[in-house]
């Protein structure tokens, strides 16, 4: 185990001295699971890749103050979702400010439904969802950020990130209704 992280970091002194095989085999390692941590945030394959390439610029660019003694993977993952949320800013998608989200704080959505669904699934209900939704979804359950992080990050009022986060949640627990009212139809007229 030890070995690996002593390769891992070779690699990353190697990309800082400009060795482009170096950084081909960090992008090769590290791709596929920054690119899934963009498709979580963006609809768009192909919007999902630009990003991703968006992300390892500032990878690349910032990979001499990354400290040996943190986790090299979550520190780009950490690069990526602020990459994909910067890029949500720059669409200057309007999202409904609520400033007043006494109402939303104390509501309960039970979302025990979740429990059901394998991670494919989840994700299919979740890329559904609206692009602000969406972003601030993912940003607090699946990241881990607090609202008032996310509201720093996406440039908006903390109450603007509980509104958007409790109609999410909202709107995922109508479309898996919906969807599973479907499946007992189609289950009953057999």
């Amino acid at each position: 185990m030890q070995e690996s992280y002593e390769i891992e970091f070779e690699l990353i002194r190697q990309c800082i001295k400009g060795e482009q095989r170096s950084c081909k085999k960090l992008y090769d390692k590290y791709s596929p699971f920054l690119y899934s941590v963009c498709l979580r945030y963006i609809n768009d394959r192909e919007e999902a890749k630009d990003l991703l390439q968006d992300a390892f610029v500032l990878i690349f660019k910032n990979l001499g103050q990354f400290s040996m003694e943190k986790n090299f993977k979550a520190w780009m993952k950490k690069i990526t979702v602020n990459c994909c949320l910067g890029h949500f800013r720059k669409q200057n998608t309007e999202v409904n400010a609520v400033e007043d989200s006494s109402k939303y704080e104390n509501s309960f959505i039970d979302l025990t439904l979740l429990q059901d669904l394998n991670q494919s699934e989840l994700l299919h209900f979740i890329q559904l969802l609206s692009p602000g939704r969406k972003q601030v979804f993912c940003a607090y359950f699946i990241e881990g950020y607090s609202h008032k992080e996310i509201a720093e990050m996406m440039n908006i009022s903390e109450g603007t990130s509980k509104s958007q986060l409790f109609d999410a949640k909202r709107e995922l627990k109508n479309a898996i209704e919906k969807d599973f009212a479907i499946a007992k139809k189609m289950k009953n007229k057999e």
